[in-house]
């Protein structure tokens, strides 16, 4: 076989795990040096079951057919050391998937990158936190998460609706995934992307291995929330062997569904408050905050006030000391201006940091 990306598809569409592929491929150089030793008994042994779908497959014409109905689904297959495959995965993972199969624009996969993930059993201020820290952060980064119901199509979802990018990886081959509607209506900023080939169920090893692929191809991690057994912490145990900065929001010590996230606060995970901390951690400087600096006189006032968390409009005007009209109308400016929100009960909370 002298294509020698398609032989890369041959070595990982048999069923071989990212590190035995990795394995042989250390051994041999490339791909198409395994097929020439294809009789070998040792490879025979080091391969074990999946060496009789390894030997089977090895049919240039078969190969052909597959990967011309891949790019029927509208797939691009990306070959480690070939131009679209991510350079964080080759620099951050001891053994890189050799294929992955992307949907969408893999240029995202270039920017600066934040995983958020979390429990599918999610609380509302756990939904809450990812949706509005996600369109916060996808100002800065793209959002990277799973597909998971519960934090991870929150993130998705609040990075997607913010107008900003978004990564969601699979832990499946493309065509098992239902793709919901807030990611379809947003195709044009969305990359899905796999390490498994179309017809590859999900099970619970791969969900492991789906983990370790989500913080390899993030810059950090934020885990939102989660429970004491749950999948998030294999993405912030895979974060930590990876060297990546790995942040925790703090939950309630009353809430199981923290019991996770307050763990890893314990172990040395960042704490993270707010969207700004993260930025600032990683070194970036929040699009908003430079609005905020330009505040002055009252605004700057109220900005202060709201910083604090939610404030009532009596509670402000007091503060001020301004009557209720004016009070008034300098809020509707601010919020006309996107620097405040009115939110529920006469309260105002702070858009800019």
């Amino acid at each position: 076989m002298t294509d020698e990306r398609k032989a890369y598809y041959w070595l990982c569409s048999c069923g071989l795990t990212a590190r035995k592929a990795q394995t042989l491929l250390g051994i041999y150089g490339k791909p198409s040096e395994i097929l020439a030793d294809l009789r070998s008994e040792k490879l025979r042994e080091f391969c074990g079951n999946a060496y009789a779908v390894l030997e089977a497959r090895a049919d240039e014409e078969l190969l052909t057919r597959e990967l011309r109905e891949i790019k029927k689904l509208g797939l691009r297959v990306l070959v480690i050391g070939y131009d679209g495959y991510p350079e964080r995965l080759k620099n951050s993972m001891e053994y890189p998937p050799p294929v992955l199969y992307a949907r969408g624009d893999v240029s995202v996969l270039s920017l600066p990158s934040v995983a958020m993930v979390g429990s599918r059993a999610s609380t509302d201020y756990g939904r809450r936190v990812a949706s509005e820290w996600a369109a916060e952060l996808s100002g800065t980064f793209a959002i990277v998460s799973g597909h998971a119901t519960g934090i991870d199509t929150y993130a998705l979802g609040g990075a997607l609706e913010a107008g900003g990018r978004a990564i969601s990886v699979l832990a499946c081959g493309h065509d098992r995934f239902d793709e919901p509607s807030f990611m379809r209506k947003a195709e044009d900023r969305l990359l899905v992307i796999s390490e498994y080939p179309p017809g590859r169920r999900a099970n619970k090893f791969v969900y492991h291995e789906r983990n370790r692929l989500i913080s390899g191809l993030s810059d950090g991690v934020i885990v939102v929330e989660a429970g004491e057994k749950s999948g998030a912490l294999i993405t912030a145990r895979a974060a930590a062997e990876q060297g990546k900065p790995l942040f925790a929001v703090p939950g309630s010590v009353l809430s199981s569904r923290s019991a996770g996230t307050n763990a890893l606060l314990r172990s040395g995970a960042t704490a993270a408050c707010s969207p700004s901390d993260i930025l600032e951690d990683m070194g970036y400087e929040s699009a908003v905050s430079a609005e905020a600096a330009k505040l002055t006189g009252n605004r700057a006032v109220i900005a202060e006030i709201l910083r604090e968390g939610d404030a009532h409009f009596d509670v402000i005007a007091e503060k001020l000391g301004l009557n209720a009209g004016e009070a008034a109308e300098l809020l509707g400016e601010m919020e006309l201006e996107g620097l405040i929100e009115r939110k529920m009960m006469n309260k105002y909370s702070l858009l800019v940091r």
